[in-house]
């Protein structure tokens, strides 16, 4: 009997429509070798070269929009135009690399001589399921635009996504220099250890991160970790409360609240509270299971989600809206308000992967910051004021990588994207993350 690592199941309905072995050692080989000799041919082409290779693959994601967008939704039952919008973030991504890869590589002076940037080889990322093209395209496009080859390690649930992806490089790019890898954990190990592999990038849970980074590090190779984020969404006593609450609601239900960047735990001054509330509330109640509000995207996940909110009722919570998943097929989970979280409760102590809004009220801007800081797992911070020099002054103080002003958490491309704590280290995205995928040559 054949064992499947990798198994597609429509969120939707339950219905498993596609498996796929994994592979042999002797297949990862065979990779490995691949990628190492289109490695060393890459790595000696010039900028604008690989610039034309980037935008080729842009215009191929463009053209692909529909099957790819109905891949992502069948797959892991994102809306079709949260997938289509994935879709183009990530060509738009390939694009912004093609454009600046060779100013923010280029050689840098000093008094002393230069500094040189050179590619490190060949590159495994680990990517995750709940933005199965972006998150492929994030670490692929940077990784190219520097001349490395990259092996991708797709999640489980996303295989015909994936494979999607990789035919579309196989058509732009040189031989070899995208792959993904169909191997199970033991092959993931296995491809981390090899000597051809120079780099590990990983976004997942922290149990794998601590795992793979420990493997990394054992084998003397950098990692980059992106391991979630128990975001907070601060509010303060001058935010504007309806634009608060509606960028709240937002940021819970997008992709179903399956977002490392999305906020989790809403932290607002006492003065605002019961007016956030009321406005989050009815904001959340507008998302509904099947229309505007996706499943999660498998069993396991629904199942967790549903003993966090469950665990944190029993230790003093109050449910405001939801609560309980909903009946009948698919992964359906309502969006659901907690009121009165504090630490100690799952829902403010563990990251919700899900469209569940946890609720602290504090007296004070300084014990929001606190609050804030409570938790070990922060992406993505958000303050909300209509004070602009005390809110970056607050923001001064959180332990988060990126900390958004009147606006949800999200990533930019632009700037460094990196986690605190437990939720990781090392940048992707801005010039911070393409230098991630070079080594500096001092030349004097």
């Amino acid at each position: 009997m054949t064992t499947h690592h990798f198994v597609s199941c429509d969120p939707r309905t339950g219905e498993i429509f596609g498996e796929r072995p994994h592979w042999s050692m002797g297949q990862l080989q065979d990779a490995l070798a691949l990628a190492t000799a289109a490695s060393r041919r890459w790595m000696h082409t010039d900028a604008t070269q690989r610039s034309e290779r980037l935008l080729a693959l842009a215009e191929a994601l463009e053209r692909a929009l529909p099957s790819l967008a109905c891949s992502i939704s069948r797959e892991m039952g994102k809306g079709l135009l949260e997938a289509e919008d994935e879709v183009l973030r990530a060509a738009k991504w390939c694009r912004f690399m093609a454009q600046q890869a060779a100013v923010w590589l280029a050689n840098e002076h000093n008094d002393t001589g230069q500094i040189l940037r050179r590619p490190l080889g060949v590159v495994l990322a680990v990517t995750p399921w709940n933005y199965p093209v972006w998150q492929m395209l994030r670490p692929l496009a940077a990784a190219l635009a520097a001349g490395n080859a990259v092996l991708i390690k797709p999640a489980c649930n996303v295989a015909q996504t994936s494979a999607l992806v990789e035919t579309l490089c196989r058509d732009v790019l040189p031989a070899g220099l995208m792959q993904c890898l169909w191997v199970d954990e033991l092959g993931t190990h296995a491809a981390l250890a090899s000597p051809t592999v120079a780099m590990l990038v990983c976004t997942g849970s922290e149990n794998t991160g601590r795992q793979l980074g420990a493997l990394a590090g054992h084998h003397l190779k950098p990692a980059v970790l992106e391991l979630g984020g128990n975001n907070a969404f601060i509010v303060l006593d001058d935010a504007d409360i309806d634009a608060a609450a509606g960028a709240a609601a937002e940021s819970r239900c997008v992709n179903a609240g399956q977002a490392c960047t999305a906020a989790k735990r809403f932290i607002v001054q006492q003065a605002v509270a019961a007016a956030f509330t009321s406005a989050l509330v009815e904001a959340m109640a507008s998302y509904r299971c099947g229309a505007a509000l996706a499943p999660l995207a498998r069993a396991d996940l629904r199942h967790k989600l549903g003993l966090q909110v469950d665990a944190s009722l029993a230790n003093g919570a109050r449910c405001l809206l939801g609560g309980q998943a909903a009946s009948g097929r698919g992964y359906y989970y309502p969006a659901t308000v907690l009121a009165d979280t504090r630490p100690g409760m799952p829902a403010f102590d563990e990251e919700l992967f899900g469209p569940v809004a946890a609720i602290s009220v504090v007296e004070s801007a300084t014990v929001a910051v606190q609050l804030a800081n409570a938790a070990r797992q922060q992406l993505a911070a958000s303050i909300w004021s209509a004070d602009a020099p005390r809110a970056q002054y607050l923001a001064g103080q959180l332990k988060a990588g990126m900390v958004c002003f009147n606006r949800r958490p999200s990533s930019r491309f632009e700037l460094p994207f990196s986690g605190s704590e437990a939720s990781g280290y090392g940048s992707t995205l801005g010039r911070d993350g393409l230098l991630t995928f070079t080594r500096p040559v001092g030349w004097m």
